[in-house]
């Protein structure tokens, strides 16, 4: 017969049972307990805060990486096969960059624009010649855009224009220092004159009638007025002599309507041709002709241009090389050139196809949640889908695979391309999409336009992280609740009812929030300045959830694919006093949460990686924010 144990020794013995039992007791998985830093280990190890900076994000390895490439192209002189508009890019840089090419090509580009203007007989003979060189590459005279109005029909824009100076107010000014640039100007002009074929006996006569007219056109514009929108035959009237109808056929467009700025220009320019002599015609149209393409002539013309705009106007110590100017002229002025080059080279056809598809699929769940949200008013579900079924989601720029399909540059004859890149930019104009893009292709960028109501998307976004090589449900969890999230900002437009209905559905997240430590301190997440994203990142993973699982729902893989998806957008580096301080006026949480906090809300999320009880990836069911599951 056993002993009883004393009281005091079995007290011992239940206690070293109960901590054998703890420590056999299942840890609770990483994914359950911290998302973020269970998928961001790796990055966060590799990539530590940068020397002198405050953060660092995957978003700005994304944006390194479009620089990156961008600079690429503006450096390559040479393409892959079968890549047409990185070979047009890439024989133009070349062409750029051979100085004994152009020296050789002296100005062989030129002569026929010098044609053109000498075979001006009557002062009448002026409007066709002044749209010929408009529609060669060379504005003169007057400045000529082309716009879209809210409809997408184009029209023109015609302003004052002409100078040789940036503003009137280097023709009028009585400033010692302006005035000096005007005499460099002068100067330039003559030297310009002169190496196009003006005698000696001819050239001071020929500079003096070229700026006596840039003068009074500049007397002219300095009286601006606001642009009024006319339709054309009452901007015809407006512009006389000019021919305005003849000169928008001359540039391949068709407008019904013509939005003309300072009239009294326009005036000037109409008595100027019924009063002007032929010669003064001649004069200012070759002194504007070869200040033009005098950056793309043999040395001697370029000297001047260097002088005057990059010294004394651009404020640099000497002039840059042409190969460095005409680099920055193509990111300011060919976006559409490099945009085509960008997609050849990084976005394959699969890729945007699979974009294409990700982003239907969410606009067909944001219908279907649309329809069954029982607490949105039949009107406020009608306006809904009308703003989700008018928005045109824009994946990338979408410039026509043939807006430059008659261009073709030579890699020794830079002035000659310079001029035909012109054209095809006009050509591109003319083609473009009817609203702005807010940013180049090789810049990320996702967001919605709220007053087209258009959901554009840059091609630095369309890869990886945000978009695999290969499909997978990842790319739903990253691009596609990306695209949703800006979705549910655009279906947030409620009114009324709705907009409390949907005001009180949301207003938990910002105790959730406020709850978060910012640091891992004691300073707390800004809930209420972050609640507008908050609300987004939520509506946005619960739409693409939904749009993943439309035709049945995902296995657990898929699933973990999906949330992995959205977390590895998120990783970030970030000074801790930095980031306490930003939280005052802080509109985005901390990467963590962006991560974690609404992943917590998603009973999805805890089902895929088997978070039960306590949690911190798992709020109570009574605590879980829904806004359109």
């Amino acid at each position: 017969m056993r002993t009883p144990l004393p009281l005091f020794a079995t007290l011992i013995l239940s206690l070293a049972a109960g901590s054998a039992a703890a420590q056999r007791a299942p840890a609770v998985p990483a994914a359950c307990a911290d998302f973020y830093g269970h998928v961001n280990a790796a990055w966060l190890a590799q990539h530590p805060l940068p020397a002198g900076t405050t953060h660092y994000s995957r978003w700005d390895q994304l944006i390194a990486l479009g620089q990156t490439r961008r600079n690429e192209l503006l450096a390559a002189t040479t393409a892959p096969e079968g890549k047409p508009a990185s070979t047009l890019l890439a024989d133009l840089i070349a062409s750029s960059q051979d100085e004994e090419a152009i020296e050789a090509a002296g100005t062989r580009a030129l002569q026929p624009l010098l044609r053109k203007i000498d075979g001006i007989r009557r002062s009448r003979d002026v409007p066709a010649v002044v749209a010929e060189l408009h529609a060669a590459g060379v504005p003169v005279l007057f400045t000529f855009q082309v716009r879209r109005d809210a409809q997408g029909r184009p029209y023109a824009w015609i302003g004052p224009g002409g100078l040789g100076l940036p503003d009137p107010s280097f023709h009028l000014s009585a400033e010692p220092e302006v005035q000096a640039v005007g005499r460099q100007y002068r100067g330039a002009v003559s030297e310009w004159l002169r190496l196009s074929g003006v005698s000696a006996r001819e050239l001071n006569a020929t500079v003096e009638s070229a700026l006596a007219m840039e003068l009074e056109l500049a007397r002219a514009g300095a009286q601006a007025t606001p642009a009024t929108l006319l339709p054309l035959d009452e901007a015809q009237k407006a512009t006389g002599a000019l021919d305005l109808q003849a000169f928008l056929a001359a540039q391949g467009l068709k407008a019904s309507h013509v939005e003309l700025s300072t009239p009294a220009f326009f005036q000037l320019v109409d008595r100027h041709l019924a009063k002007a002599k032929p010669a003064q015609w001649k004069a200012y149209l070759r002194a504007q002709v070869v200040r033009e393409l005098a950056p793309a002539l043999p040395q001697a013309w370029r000297q001047p241009w260097a002088e005057l705009y990059q010294v004394r106007l651009g404020g640099q110590s000497e002039g840059e090389p042409r190969s460095l100017w005409f680099r920055r002229m193509l990111e300011a002025e060919a976006p559409e050139l490099l945009d085509l080059a960008y997609d050849e080279r990084w976005l394959p056809a699969e890729r945007q196809q699979r974009a294409e598809a990700i982003a239907t699929a969410v606009r067909t769940a944001a219908l279907a949640a649309v329809d069954r949200a029982t607490w949105l008013s039949a009107e406020g579900k009608a306006r809904a889908r009308q703003r989700l079924e008018g928005m045109q989601i824009q994946l990338g720029r979408q410039v026509p695979a043939d807006a430059f399909a008659g261009v073709q540059f030579s890699r020794n004859d830079f002035a000659g391309n310079y001029l035909a890149l012109r054209r095809g930019l006009h050509q591109a104009l003319l083609q473009r999409a009817r609203a702005a893009w807010p940013a180049e292709q090789w810049h990320p960028l996702l967001a919605w336009m709220p007053a087209e109501n258009r959901l554009v998307v840059t091609t630095a976004v369309m890869q990886p992280p945000v978009l695999g090589e290969a499909a997978s449900p990842g790319d739903y969890g990253a691009f596609g609740a990306l695209l949703a999230q800006q979705i549910g900002i655009a279906l947030q437009q409620f009114e009324g009812a709705d907009a409390q209905a949907w005001a009180k559905r949301a207003q938990p997240l910002i105790a959730q929030y406020n709850a978060y430590s910012a640091t891992g301190g004691a300073t707390r997440v800004n809930g209420v300045g972050s609640h507008a994203q908050n609300q987004a990142d939520l509506a946005g993973l619960e739409l693409a959830w939904e749009a993943l699982n439309a035709n049945g729902a995902v296995d657990q893989a898929a699933a973990r694919a999906f949330f992995t998806g959205w977390a590895a957008l998120w990783p970030r580096q970030d000074e801790a006093q930095a980031l306490a301080n930003a939280q005052a006026s802080a509109t985005h949480a901390p990467a963590r949460w962006r991560v974690n906090g609404p992943l917590a809300n998603l009973p999805a999320f805890a089902q895929a990686y088997g978070c039960k009880g306590r949690v911190a990836m798992l709020r109570p069911a009574k605590d879980q924010v829904a806004l359109w599951r």
